[in-house]
């Protein structure tokens, strides 16, 4: 052989190992091998294996990227072959990929193997296979090496909340394509809650025809910012496509029905399934009037023919019934509630909610199925042996799920919520962690359990999931929000523990698997630069080494057209400059400034509240006039159109931008959603400003020294409290 030809080839062969180490999840044992496989014209998929599926799915991705076509055979090829092969040796799940110089052959037991040899082969191709790009490549090289791949973890999981932001129909299937490729199996798709019903029931019909949307002359009232009628739901044509196209892709879907808390969405729709009582205490989301009451027999027979439709529908092994956060204190004033405490010798309400859990237990195995719910199920009494739980609380209720041996799927909040904020400076809750990607890449689902053999099959596996409430606004933040998290999600459940390197896999997002989740169309979230300014000059400190960050001078956020960042900038205005790092033109992070500047200068002039709107005590109006912004006054309740809240200066102010924030002061939450602005140059005549957008409105063009803000009420917030913040004058 020509020793030119000969060196090139065991370069190739040399390169896989790099090349396995920005495959996502890593792969469990890589063997590279000399040489390398061309695919050039010719070359053909071959599949005995009962995958019809498997062999077409392949070719519509690799095809688009290759001028020439690609037929699918049925009989292996020795050379210039695809070959997917039958052999019952290998796990559940897993794979052996051969690449030699002749040919591709991807061996499994199951089609599911098959398909996540594909996924992996994929990985080893252009980014184009994802998007469907016609390349027109000729040929390409394939170093050659045998990989041997198989799953930790039985289920490895997503959840996605669908009642708080609708998700149509082709959005979902979106998801379960990226779900796929990343090789997660379970889809838990979060189907009702207090803020919509998201799954057509023919027995019930006025479960999607009222309880499927919110607005002000809906049933449900708008929340989280929501402005106009919005919602949506699935029919059951729309459930049967999905499913099927999801088990294609080898993606079990577990429905959940939230019982018996978080059911507004019903309870608005039929009042009879409730209690009758009342109670001040708000839900964990500020809701009402939302728990099913446990006494009433009646519900039991209309659950039945709920889950009955259920059923039929979801092929999988499991209904998931939540059973998550129930306000008790509807039961405590129910005749019937507590009639049936007396009758079953309860001696507090939490073991009703043990007896709704074996009620929904028996109806459910009844009809052929499993339960699972989240670990508050476990907390009344012994659960069957069957049923599952998914931990979110704590690793604690992990490991409790556990010793009780129950199955149990691993979602705890502290990392696997991915509603959670990256950082302080980002879009998000923050009430179980602050969740950045190498937190959410460090939990293990069985960690330091101390667990037996026994013990450590009950680990089902992991799940990463998101709550919906923020992700209305802007377009796309579900995506941003989840990845690239749920990668890190994906390699905890698939790659082994020893081959799990934060440092490798990071380095593998950024040098390959960005370029992929573009190339499927993901808004994922692009790490921020950091920036501080020294002796007159502005280090930015890079995200990762390649990172492109773009800057502005002028206080604007950068754009794909600003300018790139090369080195060190001299300036003595740094409060002026913001920077951002860059994906393609596509995908950007957070604007950052300088960390050690003071961007704003805030005036603080002495002001007093004046109010019609009751207030909590605990949260006096002396909140909003000392300039503390991470300060909030709490309403004890709704705001009504017609109230107001006046911000009045002692003396009148010389400024040039008011901005009037309402809400939390970290996320857009529980503020005026229906209200605009207006101001005052003596007190008493007021002009009209904007409306209030997101909770916010700013005054600007102002012409004197302003004397008073008010802020006017319109319709009824869509939260159950409203928030106000001090103002922010420059």
């Amino acid at each position: 052989m020509n020793k030119a030809i000969l060196a090139i080839m065991l370069l190739l062969g040399g390169i896989f190992p790099m090349q396995a180490q920005n495959i996502i999840p890593i792969p469990k044992n890589t063997t590279p091998k000399a040489g390398s496989f061309i695919i050039k014209k010719g070359i053909a998929i071959s599949a005995p294996l009962k995958s019809g599926f498997n062999a077409g799915y392949l070719q519509s991705h690799i095809q688009t990227i290759f001028e020439f076509d690609i037929p699918v055979i049925s009989s292996p090829q020795n050379e210039n072959c695809i070959n997917l092969i039958a052999q019952d040796t290998i796990p559940k799940e897993g794979y052996i990929m051969e690449i030699t110089t002749e040919g591709i052959n991807i061996k499994a037991s199951d089609r599911a193997g098959i398909f996540y040899g594909i996924q992996t082969l994929f990985q080893m191709l252009p980014p184009a296979v994802y998007s469907g790009e016609k390349l027109r490549l000729t040929e390409y090289a394939i170093p050659a090496v045998i990989i041997e791949d198989s799953p930790r973890f039985p289920y490895r999981g997503f959840m996605l909340d669908v009642s708080r932001t609708f998700f149509d129909k082709e959005y979902i299937k979106q998801y379960i394509d990226w779900m796929a490729c990343h090789k997660l199996n379970t889809f838990h798709w979060h189907l009702t809650d207090d803020n919509g019903w998201r799954i057509e029931i023919k027995k019930y019909p006025l479960l999607t025809e009222k309880g499927a949307w919110r607005g002000k002359n809906e049933v449900i009232p708008a929340t989280y910012n929501s402005g106009k009628r919005y919602g949506g739901f699935y029919t059951q044509k729309d459930v049967k496509e999905i499913v099927a196209y999801a088990q294609e892709r080898n993606i079990t879907i577990i429905p959940e029905i939230d019982l018996p808390g978080h059911s507004l969405s019903e309870i608005a729709c039929y009042p009879e399934i409730a209690c009758g009582t009342k109670s001040n205490i708000p839900s964990a989301c500020g809701e009402f009037d939302n728990v099913w009451c446990v006494g009433n027999e009646n519900n039991y027979k209309m659950l039945d023919n709920i889950i009955k439709e259920l059923v039929r529908l979801f092929p999988g092994p499991y209904i998931n019934i939540g059973g998550d956060e129930v306000i008790l204190d509807y039961w405590k004033k129910c005749d019937k509630c507590q009639a049936l405490m007396k009758k079953e010798g309860f001696t507090d309400e939490h073991q009703l909610l043990g007896y709704f859990v074996k009620r929904m237990e028996n109806i459910i195995e009844k009809h052929g199925k499993h339960m699972i719910g989240w670990d508050d199920i476990q907390d009344n009494g012994g659960l069957r042996p069957e049923t599952a739980v998914v931990a979110w609380r704590s690793i604690d209720k992990g490991r409790e799920s556990i010793s009780k041996g129950q199955p149990t799927v691993m979602q705890i909040a502290q990392y696997c919520y991915l509603d959670m904020q990256y950082t302080p400076a980002e879009r998000g809750h923050n009430w179980a962690a602050i969740i950045p990607l190498d937190r959410c890449y460090s939990f293990d689902p069985i960690g330091n359990l101390e667990l037996t053999e026994e013990q450590q099959k009950l680990v089902l596996g992991i799940q990463g999931g998101i709550w919906a409430e923020l992700l209305i606004f802007p377009p796309r933040l579900s995506e941003y929000q989840i990845f690239p998290r749920l990668c890190a999600i994906a390699e905890t459940g698939w790659s082994t523990r020893e081959n799990k390197d934060y440092d490798r896999f990071h380095k593998a997002l950024v040098e390959k698997h960005y370029d992929r989740l573009a190339a499927m169309g993901i808004a994922f979230r692009v790490e921020p630069p950091k920036v501080t300014y020294q002796d007159q000059t502005l280090l930015v400190t890079l995200p990762y080494p390649s990172a492109e960050v773009r800057y502005t001078t002028d206080g604007s956020d950068p754009t794909p057209g600003s300018r790139v960042y090369q080195g060190q900038i001299i300036t003595d205005t740094p409060e002026k400059f913001r920077f951002a790092t860059f994906w393609g033109r596509t995908n950007q992070s957070i604007t950052t400034a300088p960390e050690n500047v003071r961007l704003h200068t805030y005036l603080s002039p002495k002001v007093s509240i004046e109010t019609d709107i009751k207030t909590l005590e605990s949260t006096p109006l002396s909140n909003i006039t000392g300039y503390d912004f991470s300060k909030v006054v709490k309403t004890d309740g709704k705001v009504k159109a017609g109230q107001h809240l006046t911000y009045i200066f002692d003396e009148p102010v010389t400024c040039t931008t008011i901005t009037v924030p309402t809400g939390y002061t970290q996320i857009p939450f529980y503020g005026v959603s229906d209200g605009y602005v207006e101001y005052s140059y003596d007190g008493t005549h007021f002009i009209k400003g904007e409306d209030l957008y997101h909770y916010t409105a700013v005054i600007k063009d102002i012409k004197a020294p302003v004397k008073a803000v008010r802020i006017v009420i319109t319709d009824t917030n869509d939260g159950w409290q409203c928030n106000f913040q001090n103002l922010k004058i420059e």
